[in-house]
Order: C-alpha cells, then sequence, then structure tokens
C-alpha cells in the first residue's frame, strides 16, 4: 500500500501546487482525474521521487520513500505525459536519476557521469 500523508508542495515562485494531500493506494489499478493544474503530475513527480515534497509523507511497504527513494525506484515505471528533462533537476542530477530508475550504479557513478558531462 501507498500512504501518502499531509503532503504539501509549495514551488519557489509561491504556488501552492498540493495542500495536506492525505490518502491511501491499495495494490491494483488506480487512477487520478482532476481539471488542469489540480497538482496530479506533482503528486505523481513526487511520488516517482523526480520532486520532493515541502511537506508530509510517503510510505510505501512501511518505508518512507522521500527518505529512501530506491525503493520505489525499483518497482515503479512511470511515463509522464511529456517527457523531457526536468525543470527542477540540473544535468548532474538529471543523470543520477536515470542511473538510478535503471538500476545503474556503484562506486564509479560519479566518475561516470563526470565523464558524460
Amino acid at each position: 500500500m501507498l500512504s501518502i500523508k499531509s503532503l504539501s508542495k509549495t514551488y519557489s515562485n509561491g504556488v501552492r501546487a498540493l495542500d495536506n494531500v492525505t490518502l491511501d493506494i491499495p495494490n491494483g489499478m488506480f487512477g487520478l482525474l482532476g481539471p488542469n493544474g489540480a497538482g496530479k503530475s506533482t503528486l505523481m513527480k513526487i511520488i516517482a521521487t523526480i520532486s520532493k515534497p515541502s511537506s508530509g509523507t510517503i510510505m510505501l511497504d512501511g518505508q518512507d520513500i522521500v527518505k529512501n527513494p530506491n525503493h520505489i525506484r525499483k518497482i515503479l515505471g512511470y511515463l509522464p505525459q511529456d517527457f523531457g528533462v526536468y525543470a527542477n533537476l540540473n544535468a548532474y542530477e538529471f543523470l543520477e536519476y536515470i542511473a538510478a530508475m535503471k538500476g545503474v550504479g556503484g562506486n564509479n557513478l560519479r566518475k561516470r557521469i563526470e565523464m558524460l558531462l
């Protein structure tokens, strides 16, 4: 079960995209419906560990995914409607994120990213 408690996200420009969201998502199929600007994409980016919440927690099987993002990255497949470079990540962070999603790591990851950049 994915348990979301008191999740909020406020961007640096003051826009509050999520305001105290609390819900439990059981195993199985689940959909998010709402109008443009409702916070669906923001919520999904936080669950996918692309973005961090301003406050609140997200627990998966008792593990805090904000503190331990690799717990969910091992099992989550996330394909946003528009795929591109995430504005909130710099180039290094983006490559580090993609490496984590693909299970690439190890002691030489920093050197490999620096070489690619």
